[in-house]
């Protein structure tokens, strides 16, 4: 059976809806990740994926596009 993993993740920078679709975009593309959820409101991102994920991966794919991200933790 598949591991799934579900993180939550703010997201700096991202100020317009526009961003949303970008953000999402790109997160997307990193291996592992099976879904992304991002609110604008509440500048976060939720990451589904079936592997750890480092988030200096998901940085990565955010690079030349100006947002960071950072793990939320409980």
């Amino acid at each position: 059976m598949e591991k799934i993993m579900i993180h939550t993740y703010h997201i700096g920078g991202m100020g317009y809806s526009g961003y949303v679709g970008t953000v999402k975009h790109k997160l997307s593309t990193v291996p592992g990740v099976t879904s992304v959820k991002v609110d604008l409101v509440k500048k976060q991102a939720e990451i589904t994926s079936s592997q750890v994920i480092k988030t200096d991966t998901l940085q990565d794919a955010l690079n030349y596009t100006g947002y960071t991200i950072a793990e939320l933790r409980d």
